[in-house]
């Protein structure tokens, strides 16, 4: 402001003064996008988009920041100490450190991530399905809210950074495919939606596949960036308008063991920015196991609708039931991001369809978030190949969505410093 003072004495002088501050701008913006290894990562600044692919090692949580400073979490995750499956506990220790539970964490790394922003709060939540490594669970939970509900995943978040809008597959009478009254998960979850809407003015709704205004930019309406809802309870989007059409046959007198199941009914959704575009798709499943029914596929139908990409989250963790060659080959992606927790994910299987290029041409960059020791060893033939095995995932779109970057920050330490730096790629989606 000094200068422009100063150089408003004459037209002449009032000209170079513009330059000139014009030229500290650019020089000031040139210095904060330059990024070394083993600093903290750059604020976002007015233009950018931002996808954290948050590790905790407890589950999924992915914080998106919008050109226009919008804010979105897609889901929480903080699994059950104790597999159901066995009953033993689980050795998944919480990065950075076991002081804090996972959702205190996501909180603390989503408030540092949003410090441009005098309050920070997350604008919008959405939940893609209603599993403990996506949300939280309040099973051997021991913390509690004032609300009375226990304090695991996206309830503990919201205990430490402002949640304005939450949407799920479910609200409001979580009854599809079938009643979810006995589930614990999602009881814990409902009590905490009843007591933020009535004490901070909570909003919920349910997730609608084909729209295009459930989740839009709040901060600047003319802001270029569109986010379509693909699918969630079997319901897909055509590829026209906001129709979708209905995979799920009629359920009534369903064998129990065909019926959907949770993972099916995940919320699916892109991002697009200019010509960069993200795919988000939950747990969806796509590769079936002998005698399940087709219609269980939930990749396949969303591969005639959706067209090559630059980032894809990987289905359901990599586990072996995911990544089908069907999608893979329409989407194309060039950067794939892992959200890795157990020693399941991923699958050698799937691993080997996404790096062959027998499943589709070009390029393309393997990121995980959290590769356990016994994934390591089944992978082994692989590793090399892996752009990284552990860290948070960033990737940040350039104003104007033409390239990116991927930076792999350390998760052993809150301050996370980059670990590595990729890129820039340039966005290839024309949609």
């Amino acid at each position: 402001m000094c200068y422009q003072h100063y150089f408003n004495l004459s037209g002449k002088k009032m000209v170079v003064g513009r330059l000139l501050l014009l030229l500290l701008v650019t020089i000031s913006t040139r210095y904060v996008a330059a990024q070394r290894v083993g600093e903290p990562l750059s604020v976002w600044q007015k233009g950018q988009l931002d996808i954290h692919h948050i590790s905790t090692g407890q589950g999924n949580a992915a914080l998106l920041i919008l050109p226009d400073g919008t804010s979105l979490l897609i889901d929480a995750g903080a699994i059950d100490p104790v597999d159901w499956r066995t009953g033993k506990p689980r050795d998944i220790p919480t990065r950075p450190d076991t002081m804090r539970q996972a959702g205190e964490w996501i909180a603390r790394y989503a408030r540092n991530a949003l410090r441009f922003r005098a309050d920070p709060a997350i604008d919008y939540v959405l939940l893609t399905h209603f599993h403990d490594d996506h949300m939280g669970t309040p099973r051997h939970g021991i913390k509690r809210a004032a609300g009375g509900y226990v304090l695991s995943g996206i309830t503990e978040v919201a205990e430490y950074i402002s949640v304005h809008r939450v949407l799920d597959r479910g609200w409001p009478d979580y009854s599809y495919p079938q009643s979810m009254e006995a589930d614990s998960i999602v009881a814990n979850y409902r009590h905490f939606l009843s007591w933020q809407q009535k004490h901070n003015g909570l909003t919920v709704e349910r997730f609608q596949a084909g729209r295009t205004d459930q989740i839009v930019s709040k901060y600047n309406s003319t802001c270029p960036v569109k986010i379509r809802n693909l699918m969630v309870n079997g319901e897909c989007w055509t590829g026209k308008g906001t129709q979708t059409k209905h995979l799920f046959p009629d359920l009534t007198g369903l064998p129990l063991l065909q019926r959907p199941n949770e993972n099916m009914c995940s919320a699916v959704l892109s991002i697009h920015y200019g010509d960069f575009t993200y795919f988000s798709g939950g747990d969806i499943p796509g590769v079936l196991s002998f005698g399940t029914p087709e219609w269980h596929d939930m990749e396949t139908p969303l591969a005639a609708i959706t067209g090559p990409i630059d980032v894809k989250l990987v289905d359901h963790h990599g586990y072996r039931d995911a990544e089908n060659s069907v999608l893979l080959t329409a989407l194309k992606p060039r950067v794939l991001v892992i959200p890795a927790w157990s020693t399941s994910h991923p699958a050698p299987e799937v691993l080997e369809r996404m790096l062959s290029t027998m499943t589709y041409d070009g390029k393309r960059d393997v990121f995980t978030t959290n590769l356990l020791q016994e994934a390591k060893t089944l992978n082994k033939q692989w590793l090399a190949q892996l752009k990284s095995q552990s860290g948070h995932v960033v990737i940040r779109v350039e104003p104007g969505g033409k390239r990116y970057r991927v930076f792999v920050l350390d998760d052993t330490q809150e301050i996370a410093p980059i670990k590595a730096i990729y890129g820039f790629y340039k966005a290839k989606s024309k949609r």
